[in-house]
């Protein structure tokens, strides 16, 4: 699939307290935008959660289950600019994660994970 990402920059104080801002790249899949911020590496969990059509109460559940080691590095973005709230993880994080979920948008994916 052919993909047209974009960089863009949105204000928030919740992904770093030292940066008042998010710089990031983004796309569309299925109606739903693909978000990654590329100076922390944090990518926005909801969008990719939103495009794979998931359940939005099954969201807690993975959350729940992430190791706790893990736990301190999830985000929450509340208020502000609707596109950016939801949960940011370091990519990493993301990634394994997407891979329980995403079979079906896999390919749609590749511009983020590779």
């Amino acid at each position: 699939p052919h993909h047209h990402v974009t960089p863009g920059g949105y204000l928030t104080l919740a992904i770093d307290p030292v940066r008042n801002y998010l710089t990031v790249y983004e796309y569309l899949v299925n109606n739903h935008w693909i978000i990654w911020d590329y100076e922390t590496g944090f990518v926005h969990l909801t969008g990719i959660w939103k495009a794979s059509s998931s359940l939005k109460a099954d969201i807690v559940k993975l959350l729940e289950s992430t190791p706790k080691q893990y736990q301190p590095y999830i985000k929450r973005i509340r208020g502000g600019f609707l596109k950016i709230q939801g949960t940011w993880l370091p990519f990493n994080l993301c990634r394994v994660l997407a891979r329980r979920f995403c079979y079906y948008i896999r390919y749609e994916l590749i511009p983020i994970f590779g």
